[in-house]
């Protein structure tokens, strides 16, 4: 039976990041547990997908970079900003759609009646379900939003279909121990996946960085016949398409042919 790890050929992580770009239009972090703090600049590694970082906006060594685009680094105007706090984000390809959950029934699992997040998920089978100014950042993706949580859940599919739910569950707090922290709940995650890839993780701080927002400039075009708008602000920044065609189902690559006859049918033709 197929499944991802028996294809060799198949890059599940760089398909789980395509499906989840498709949708969002932000980048998934095949391991939230490293983090990708807001600020970071560099470039998408075109075989795995990963962001390789070469630098930060806001480390000491780029602030001549700032000073020299206007940017007023002491008055804090730069710098991050704290978002609204979301419960619960959950996002999903498109081949794969939320069914109505017969979650609770799970009598093996008494702590799901119970679970903040729980759900059933079906996907379609045959498919998978997963500063402009500164020259330097020319070239350079640019993180300027991350999404960091206390417990993450990643699925891919194979490409066989079905369905399968998952919960995150909460117990009572364990009792500290007289002269430590006070007592804290645990988590867990619960799914009934058979197949497929899942990556999934719990703590008590918002340390996971599932999810970021990534940038570079946008370049002009070079048409005369219909040149760039002027834009300001924001507008000089786009979302950059992943750096691989897109791949089938399965994860494996689309071949490319490339002709290499150049003959032309004029050289054949016989002068009189």
């Amino acid at each position: 039976m197929w499944s991802w790890d028996t294809q060799s050929n198949s890059h599940a992580q760089r398909k789980f990041i395509e499906l989840i770009f498709d949708r969002t239009g932000k980048y998934p972090n095949w391991d939230p547990p490293s983090e990708i703090p807001v600020g970071s600049y560099g470039r998408i590694d075109k075989a795995t997908g990963n962001l390789i970082p070469q630098g930060s906006i806001y480390s000491d060594d780029f602030k001549h970079y700032l000073v020299d685009a206007g940017v007023n680094f002491e008055s804090g105007e730069h710098l991050p900003e704290d978002c609204p706090e979301e419960s619960e984000l959950t996002t999903w390809s498109k081949n794969v759609k939320r069914i109505e959950s017969n979650v609770e029934s799970q009598a093996s699992v008494p702590e799901i009646a119970t679970a903040a997040i729980k759900g059933t998920w079906q996907v379609k089978k045959g498919t998978t379900g997963a500063l402009a100014r500164i020259q330097l950042l020319q070239s350079m993706h640019l993180v300027t939003k991350a999404f960091y949580c206390p417990a993450f859940s990643m699925y891919l599919s194979d490409t066989s279909g079905g369905s399968f739910s998952i919960a995150l569950l909460g117990s009572a707090p364990i009792v500290a121990p007289v002269g430590t922290a006070n007592a804290v709940a645990t988590m867990r995650w619960w799914s009934d996946a058979q197949s497929g890839l899942t990556r999934n993780g719990c703590m008590t701080e918002h340390c996971f960085t599932p999810l970021y927002e990534l940038l570079h400039v946008r370049h002009p075009r070079n048409r005369r016949s219909s040149p760039s708008p002027v834009r300001t602000g924001e507008m000089l920044w786009i979302a950059p398409p992943v750096p691989w065609a897109p791949l089938r189902e399965d994860g494996t690559e689309v071949p490319i042919y490339i002709n290499d006859n150049t003959d032309s049918s004029d050289d054949d033709s016989e002068s009189e």
